[in-house]
């Protein structure tokens, strides 16, 4: 899992955003912010090959 921002990091970010909120708030924003961060980078990952998808690997009528 990646780690989160470290607080000084985050407040500055929310800052230059023009963000301001309670401090619960923001430590639940900065986790939340390393999990989408996590999401975002699958995303930019390449996506598997066609070959891989299991609707291309099944065949109706054939088998056991």
């Amino acid at each position: 899992m990646a780690e989160p921002l470290p607080p000084q990091e985050f407040a500055l970010l929310l800052a230059r955003a023009g963000i301001s909120l309670p401090p619960e708030e923001v430590e639940s924003l900065r986790q939340a912010h390393a999990k989408l961060a996590e999401m975002l980078a699958l995303l930019r990952a390449p996506p598997p090959p066609l070959a891989a998808e299991p609707a291309f690997a099944f065949r109706a009528g054939e088998g056991a």
